[in-house]
């Protein structure tokens, strides 16, 4: 009987180790992740005021992580995407803002655009003309490569 006792306690203690190892040992619960109250155009907003257009990439993401937003980079790092922002209560709001930055590094634009509006990335580029970079590869362009 003394050993399934000491078997059982074993058993025990094994289960509530994993169990603090699967949970990070925290000992009371974190507050959920829940859908960001405001609305699209007020998200970008808020965004922006942390980091306004036109700001370098590095200190966006350091003025980001100071206002508790985290989120991550796509593949080349031109578009930022800010998923989740820890509130001074706590709270973790899931929102929904792509930051674009430009080939020097500067934030440009957001998805959705200032006004709230949801556009495709492609869709529309608020770059003055002269920024944009002429295509390559195409018949009548100087591509070297190009056969003619």
């Amino acid at each position: 009987m003394r050993g399934m006792c000491l078997q059982i306690c074993c058993g025990m203690v094994a289960a509530l180790l994993a169990l603090g190892a699967c949970t990070g040992c925290r000992l009371t619960p974190s507050p959920g992740l829940m859908a960001c109250p405001l609305p699209a155009s007020e998200q970008v907003q808020r965004v922006l005021k942390v980091a306004p257009l036109g700001t370098p990439r590095d200190e966006v993401l350091k003025e980001l992580e100071t206002a508790g937003v985290a989120g991550s980079f796509g593949e080349n790092q031109s578009i930022y995407y800010c998923d989740i922002w820890k509130q001074e209560d706590g709270s973790r709001w899931h929102i929904n803002v792509a930051l674009l930055f430009d080939e020097n590094g500067l934030l440009y634009a957001t998805r959705p655009d200032q006004s709230g509006r949801a556009t495709a990335i492609d869709d529309e580029d608020p770059r003055p003309a002269g920024h944009i970079a002429p295509p390559t590869g195409f018949p009548g362009t100087d591509d070297p490569f190009q056969g003619s």
